[in-house]
């Protein structure tokens, strides 16, 4: 499994983006929550006073709104991560996944830091539901816990989602995913196989591609120190157009380990790219 691989979601139709964010907004969550917040963009307030999914909406529409007086087609990063984070809550919504609204209410929260952090759970969670698995949001007690448990016929598997903030451990970001895999191993029962992803910033993803062998061997170095790691992704994404398709490409490094207590299943480890 240790390999770097590519996935990819096409988006080509402007009436299904619409009608995904338009359920996320009026059905997923909070449609007076999302107008007051455009109105306070209308006011001229400052993006860092706005909450970062009420901007990424609000522009989306703007976007959306131009193209079709053009008469054009388009997509930007922000209908992008807007129409990606709408199928993926629409979907969990759907399939009443357990603890959705705790996921749903730190997405929302007028503490902005947790919105990155969300987000990221609520895709891990989305690939997992879409790839024909039962997914739940573990609830946190008096104990950490694991972000996700997923249950397929023949097992389950805990997994840990850990964002890394672009301008994060500046002075060595690499040797820093060590120490995300440090605090993340800390949270699994050791009952199941425990993975951890890690979602990275696009241009610190491309430094990995320069710097890969310092980085698989801080990874590597993670993977032998414990047993409750059965494997360690780490995710990026892009988005780009090619032949009149717009394509949101996530990028995943893979690492799997011979030291687990539990080895990464088959069913779980199979075509986790595209996501």
């Amino acid at each position: 499994m240790n390999t770097f691989q590519s996935g990819q979601i096409v988006i080509n139709n402007t009436e299904e983006i619409i009608s995904e964010i338009n359920t996320l907004i009026h059905v997923s969550l909070d449609a007076a929550w999302m107008a007051n917040g455009w109105r306070i963009i209308d006011s001229g307030a400052s993006n860092t006073d706005v909450h970062p999914l009420i901007n990424t909406a609000y522009l989306a529409y703007q976007h959306i709104n131009q193209f079709i007086k053009e008469g054009n087609s388009g997509i930007t990063p922000e209908i992008f991560e807007i129409t990606e984070i709408a199928m993926k809550i629409n979907a969990l919504r759907k399939n009443n996944v357990p603890g959705l609204q705790t996921r749903l209410t730190r997405l929302m929260s007028p503490d902005f830091t947790l919105y990155r952090t969300a987000r990221y759970e609520i895709q891990i969670a989305g690939m997992l539901l879409s790839r024909g698995h039962q997914v739940e949001f573990i609830e946190e007690g008096k104990d950490k816990t694991p972000d996700i448990l997923v249950t397929h016929p023949v097992g389950k598997a805990e997994i840990e989602c850990k964002h890394k903030e672009p301008m994060e451990d500046q002075l060595d970001y690499v040797k820093s995913i060590y120490n995300n895999t440090q605090t993340a191993r800390r949270q699994f029962s050791k009952e199941f196989p425990g993975v951890i992803f890690i979602e990275i910033d696009r241009s610190r993803f491309d430094e990995f591609q320069t710097e890969r062998a310092r980085l698989e061997q801080e990874i590597f170095r993670a993977l032998r120190n414990s047993s409750s790691i059965s494997a360690i992704l780490l995710t990026s994404k892009i988005n780009l157009e090619d032949n009149n398709d717009y394509i949101l490409r996530h990028r995943v490094a893979g690492f799997s380990s011979k030291n687990a207590r539990h080895s990464i299943p088959d069913w779980l480890s199979k075509n986790l790219a595209n996501h």
